[in-house]
């Protein structure tokens, strides 16, 4: 007789795809890796003068921002 209690704890899951969630420092290491270039490439561009590579990097920047923000409140939770 097959045990149909929804309410059991000791059940395996239904679907386990075998695959490892990344680790939240992988993805923390990787963004503070981008701003820190973004943020040199922003500051070169910037000196000579290329305004759409400036711009671009700094879009890059604050989305590297963006995310090391969301992360750090997804965090607290």
């Amino acid at each position: 007789m097959p045990d149909n209690d929804p309410y059991r704890l000791t059940r395996a899951p239904a679907h386990d795809s075998g695959r490892r969630a990344e680790s939240p420092r992988v993805g923390r290491t990787v963004l503070w890796l981008l701003l820190v270039l973004s943020a040199a490439a922003n500051t070169v561009a910037s000196m000579a003068g290329a305004t759409v590579v400036s711009l671009a990097c700094g879009l890059v920047t604050a989305a590297c921002v963006i995310g090391l923000v969301v992360l750090r409140l997804r965090g607290r939770r």
